[in-house]
């Protein structure tokens, strides 16, 4: 039976319990499955949360509960929350759902599924067609979850709809090793259906990786109208990401990895008004032949056929080595009734670098625009035009394995703007007279790159460690409050970009002789700390040397006191953590400014973070989870930084004290103090050097109850605290 943990948590063993337990659940309350392997559990998780108070059902400890055997899940209601399931070896019948959102409360709404896994889900004979997560309701989440080994038929993940605006939202999940199946219908993710292909959707697909899921042509199959597919990957998938039915899609910075696998593809163009912008594309197999194929239509298609492509934006682009044309311009031209050819098309900026096929293949309709395009191969596959330049783009391979511009590069302002790019597929920003292709020639930091298991999914499954509890302090390196130069020589500490760095920027020691106690200090960087409990603090830094010339820092044994322990640093480039003193934070000291100093002692050696901890044995790993853990302030999308994206989360939110995404203070309204919360904080988590990025101007009546003397000022150290 359901017993109480406490006033928030229930303990459940069962389906029943969880039934019961929402009989009296109130928003906030917290049902904890009882660790163990679940079978043939129907679970019917139905009840209505709040906006900051959701009602979640968890695992015990993540991954720890297992369903199997014929277990689903329901979820029904509102502002509910599933966290840390396993669905493992389990097998349902025809039509059935492993996750559904509808149940006996109706469909969900403003509920999500997250660190949950569903793998080898299948039954015993292929052809048994279910669905391992349905989406039904509105503004609904799946994210870091993952899913594997789906062999049967039936999406794997499928957003049904009502003719109503979904807002759903998709990401950071893992989709994995699906073998191809004998027909149609193994889809990966599926937006809509043909019947609602005319539905304004309005669902985000974004930052998903997707590996060997070869279950069809469609891995990604859009059926409806105004969704967003961004910033994913897809490696060594035999498949497209399909616009099949419905208009003005937006496919935005994904990369396409193809790897040289068979049946590994692009883009599939059908409909009208798509944006398709900064992709990259390399070493795929020219399914649907070609790595961005441009569909013919049907003349008075039904709602299930190929409808014309009109209206589309194709720019700034990169195809690299693909097998098969790099655009196709009129796929399946004669097939099936197919006769219809795209019109006013529009290619700009793309960058097109290949030795296999014709660049380009098939026919075009009337008002196509050319402009701004590179194109190097064999042949050009077309007659040449303005608009077409036939240049070696001079691309060379990073470190990542991606091939990008190099400074000689005539891709390098060779472009024309346009409104709707102003990044590239790196994240760096589009500055002054644009380059061709996806990628932007520049120094700035690399914010966005081709995802990894590492970066997706549960994250139980890698065993990545827990952040530790108990009352801690973490501090950027770069965060000072100031810094000091006691020899008057000006070398002192500087902040620089690194993208290895916890926030994209370290704190680097001056170049010179080694310092010497004997002499003056010859930089200190300064913090202000205030500390939330009383205890005995250890101090861990996670600082990197480059040799044995630059592997060492000073730190102080004390606070208001000039640094005088040596702290050696790993020799390899590479950041790792060191453990330091311990300090003791009495009451009459919580809550008050206690200052610390750090000195330079050898040059170069770079400090990206310390923490202080009551804990005087973790690991680096543990470490890591607690920086990793920080709730930047003013990343109100939850992204990692503070960026435009978050401020147009408080813009559609303004005045609202439901939705309080963009609550930066706290106070129950979203409000102009929190456009002041996201102003002091803008670029935090991409950059903390001032000067790198512009902090976009609110517009209309916002601006006008906004204390303008207080829009820009800057928070000189953020330090972060949790009890």
């Amino acid at each position: 039976m359901a017993m109480p943990l406490s006033a928030a948590e229930i303990a459940v063993s069962s389906a029943a319990d969880i039934s019961a337990a929402m009989q009296t659940a109130q928003p906030g309350d917290t049902l904890v499955m009882t660790n163990g392997t679940w079978v043939d559990q129907q679970i019917d998780f139905a009840g209505f949360g709040t906006t900051g108070s959701e009602i979640t059902l968890r695992a015990q400890t993540p991954g720890g509960v297992t369903l199997t055997g014929t277990s689903m899940l329901a979820i029904s209601g509102s502002h509910l929350v599933v966290d840390g399931l396993n669905f493992e070896n389990g097998s349902l019948g025809e039509g059935d759902h492993v996750i559904q959102f509808r149940g006996s409360e109706g469909n969900a709404s403003y509920s999500r599924v997250t660190n949950t896994q569903i793998k080898d889900y299948n039954p015993s004979d292929s052809g048994t067609r279910y669905f391992w997560v349905s989406l039904y309701g509105q503004n609904n989440r799946v994210d870091h979850s993952t899913f594997s080994g789906q062999s049967h038929s039936g999406v794997t993940l499928v957003a049904w709809l009502d003719g109503s605006t979904a807002n759903h939202r998709i990401d950071s999940n893992y989709f994995a090793d699906r073998p191809q199946g004998p027909e149609n219908g193994y889809e990966t993710i599926r937006l809509g259906t043909s019947a609602f292909g005319s539905t304004n959707a309005n669902i985000v697909v974004e930052n998903n990786l997707f590996e060997r899921t070869d279950g069809e042509i469609e891995i990604i199959s859009n059926k409806s109208n105004e969704n967003t597919f961004q910033y994913n990957t897809f490696r060594e998938a035999a498949g497209t990401l399909t616009l099949r039915h419905g208009h003005r899609a937006t496919v935005e910075g994904n990369f396409f990895l193809g790897e040289d696998k068979a049946g590994t593809g692009g883009i599939r163009v059908i409909g009208e008004d798509h944006v398709i912008i900064n992709n990259y594309i390399a070493n795929t197999d020219g399914r649907a032949d070609g790595a961005i194929s441009i569909s013919a239509g049907v003349e008075n298609t039904p709602a299930n056929g190929y409808q014309q492509v009109k209206n589309a934006l194709i720019a700034n682009n990169t195809i690299v080595d693909v097998d098969g044309a790099a655009i196709k311009l009129d796929h399946g031209l004669g097939t099936s009734d197919r006769t219809v050819l795209a019109e006013y098309v529009t290619l700009a900026n793309n960058l097109i670098y290949s030795s296999q096929d014709p660049l380009f293949d098939g026919n075009e309709g009337s008002g196509w625009t050319w402009q701004n395009n590179i194109a190097y191969g064999t042949s050009l596959g077309i007659p040449s035009r303005p608009g077409i330049n036939e240049v070696d783009p001079l691309l060379e391979v990073g470190g990542d394995g991606l091939w990008r511009l190099s400074s000689s590069s005539p891709a390098i302002e060779g472009g024309i703007a346009l409104s709707s790019i102003t990044t590239d597929m790196d994240g760096q920003a589009r500055i002054g007279v644009v380059d061709i292709g996806a990628d932007e020639f520049s120094t700035a930091q690399i914010v966005r790159k081709p995802l990894t298991t590492d970066d997706v999914g549960a994250d139980w499954i890698l065993g990545i460690p827990t952040a530790p509890s108990g009352p801690y302090l973490v501090i950027e390196a770069e965060d000072y409050s100031h810094i000091l130069d006691p020899d008057s020589d000006g070398d002192v500490w500087t902040a620089v970009q690194d993208v290895a760095a916890s926030n994209g920027a370290a704190l680097e020691s001056p170049s010179g002789s080694r310092t010497d106690l004997s002499v003056s200090h010859e930089t200190l960087a300064v913090y202000d700390l205030l500390f939330s409990n009383a205890g005995v603090y250890t101090a861990y830094y996670r600082a990197r040397g480059f040799s044995s010339s630059t592997d060492s820092f000073y730190s102080p044994d004390g606070f208001d006191a000039d640094p005088s322990v040596t702290e050696t640093l790993s020799s390899d480039g590479l950041f790792d953590w060191v453990t330091g003193e311990t300090f003791v934070i009495s009451e009459s000291n919580v809550g008050m400014p206690l200052e610390f100093r750090l000195g330079r002692r050898e040059r170069d050696a770079q400090l990206d973070a310390f923490i202080f901890h009551m804990d005087s044995d973790l690991t680096s790993g543990e470490l890591d989870a607690l920086l990793e853990a920080m709730v930047i302030s003013g990343d109100y999308n939850l992204n990692g930084t503070v960026d435009a994206a978050d401020y147009t989360v408080w813009a559609d939110s303004f005045g609202s004290t439901t939705n309080l995404a963009a609550d930066g203070n706290g106070n129950g309204v979203v409000d102009a103090a929190d456009y002041t919360v996201w102003a002091d904080n803008f670029g935090a988590g991409g950059t903390n050097i001032s000067g790198q990025l512009q902090i976009p101007e609110p517009g209309g009546l916002a601006v006008l109850i906004l204390v303008l003397p207080q829009l820009f000022s800057r928070t000189e150290q953020k330090l972060r605290s949790s009890i």
